[in-house]
């Protein structure tokens, strides 16, 4: 999150965009800071961030703001950090003397406020004793299940919890437990003796563990042993909204599915996390298109392989990542053109921290470590690397990652599809327009004047690119709208093609190197 330069934005006291979202808020703040300033700071450390500006009015019904300013920014600027320090206004200072700034527009001041969305272990932040969440352009008072969410999520590991006495080996289910131990031995990662018993067996492994607070030297089910093993029937005793579901269609925009993995059904009526992975795994490999793809060369790509391993590593991160005391489910959907996948439970990292694999902090600990004792998921934090670098390699549309905060959800979509013409509508193109686009995606925008003037520009003076930018717009490769007394230029955001090259272009710069 950046400050708004609203020299750019607009030369007049009134615009419309960017409007407010579910990272920007606009207040007016001429004398005093409004007590709702401090809703907006709960709602956005509890979610994902945002910026705070001050001394902007809204016209709801012109869809509209102005530009009013703030009368004395330094008693506000004193009255936010006086504020921020004091508990009974907020339960944890969160605003830095960085993530404050006073902006001038014309004879006008603004305050600009930076918030920094907060560790997981650290939510909720509380505003005069209310949580509140960011849900469109709206803060939100917490429900009693998101304040739930946010006390399990004070805890680094969830599923180590030990149950009482009365869930014992006859919870689990024999037969998901031999394939797990045969899994074991066919990969020679564990040798595991026949003659250990399966109590033997789940205590070395972790499934059972020792009470060591009450001191009574006896061993207990965890969370997470009842649900990578577990009988649906007693999973659900303990996790009532337990669900696990994949569905196949034959068509983007069908309703009806053509194949169903549910847990608790009558084809399934035993399934827990580990029966589920077998069979969804594998029907998601068998849903990738032909391997036989090939190349220009007419040699076998690895397309194949690539989306595979990316379909394998995101179902697996679904199951250890999910709050399976959440009110929705795990839910695999599976169409032509792309999967999706969709789990309780928000991203414990930021989205630029998965793509790059920097590090993990998985909710599930104990499903983790079962799932790599038997080589799945080998290397923590390569989901991210592992599901984007098969989109770039095989020139696939862009994988999409939402995170619902109001629903405490996390959705990634891995398209299956390539991207649309890239090298078709390349070549159509001239190498000044080539320049052009490539300058302004740098750049985000840009006038006649800076594409004239940068200094890679070798293909002539500004009557030639003025002619090109016009060409460029009326082939809606470009936008343009008036900044002053000139236009500036910017990729037109309903053109497909240039939507796909610059989401994958981002993703090979500046995230995967």
């Amino acid at each position: 999150m950046t400050f708004l330069d609203f020299q750019e934005l607009t030369s007049s006291n009134t615009f419309k965009t960017p409007a407010e979202s579910e990272s920007i808020e606009y207040k007016e703040a001429s004398w005093k800071l409004p007590k709702s300033f401090w809703e907006t700071v709960s709602s956005f450390a509890n979610t994902a961030g945002g910026l705070i500006v001050l001394g902007i009015a809204e016209d709801k019904k012109a869809h509209e703001y102005s530009i009013i300013g703030v009368d004395n920014p330094e008693d506000i600027e004193t009255q936010i950090f006086n504020d921020n320090n004091n508990p009974s206004c907020l339960s944890k200072p969160t605003i830095q003397n960085q993530d404050v700034t006073v902006t001038n527009f014309k004879d006008k001041k603004l305050i600009q406020v930076i918030i920094h969305a907060e560790q997981y272990n650290a939510r909720p932040i509380t505003a005069f004793g209310k949580a509140y969440i960011r849900t469109g352009d709206g803060d939100r008072v917490a429900t009693a299940e998101q304040l739930k969410y946010f006390t399990v999520e004070s805890q680094n590991e969830i599923d180590t919890h030990l149950l009482p006495a009365s869930y014992t080996i006859d919870d689990l289910d024999p037969k998901s437990i031999k394939e797990y131990r045969d899994e074991l031995n066919q990969k020679g990662i564990i040798t595991v003796s026949e003659i250990t018993n399966n109590q033997e067996f789940l205590y070395s492994i972790g499934v059972f563990r020792k009470d060591r607070i009450s001191n009574s030297n006896t061993y207990h089910l965890t969370d997470g042993g009842l649900l990578f093993f577990g009988k649906y029937i007693s999973i659900t005793d303990r996790f009532p909204r337990f669900q696990l579901d994949y569905q196949k269609y034959n068509s983007d925009n069908s309703t009806n599915w053509v194949d169903r993995v549910s847990a608790g059904d009558m084809n399934f009526p035993s399934l827990n996390i580990f029966s589920f992975y077998n069979i969804v795994s594998e029907k998601l490999e068998n849903s990738v298109p032909d391997p036989f793809i090939q190349d220009e060369k007419l040699s076998r790509t690895s397309y194949h392989g690539d989306l595979v391993s990316a379909a394998k590593e995101a179902l697996v991160n679904c199951l250890m990542h999910s709050y399976y005391d959440g009110l929705v489910g795990v839910k695999i959907v599976d169409r032509p053109s792309y999967f999706e996948f969709t789990n309780p439970g928000t991203m414990r990292v930021s989205i630029e921290s998965f793509l790059r694999g920097q590090y993990s902090s998985i909710r599930n600990t104990e499903i983790a470590s079962l799932f790599r004792r038997i080589g799945i998921s080998e290397t923590a934090a390569s989901g991210g690397p592992r599901i984007f670098n098969a989109a770039i390699k095989n020139k696939l549309n862009d994988p999409e990652i939402s995170v619902d905060y109001s629903m405490n959800t996390t959705r990634i979509r891995i398209w299956k599809s390539f991207a649309t013409n890239n090298d078709t509508e390349l070549e159509k193109l001239s190498d000044l327009e080539k320049f052009i686009i490539s300058t302004i995606k740098n750049k985000t925008s840009a006038t006649a004047n800076e594409i004239v003037n940068d200094p890679n520009n070798t293909f002539g003076k500004q009557t030639v690119i003025r002619h090109t930018l016009n060409s460029l717009v009326n082939q809606k490769f470009l936008v343009k709208q008036r900044r002053g007394r000139s236009f500036v230029y910017s990729l037109n955001p309903q053109n497909d093609y240039l939507n796909q090259v610059k989401h994958l272009k981002h993703l090979e710069d500046n995230i995967l190197k």
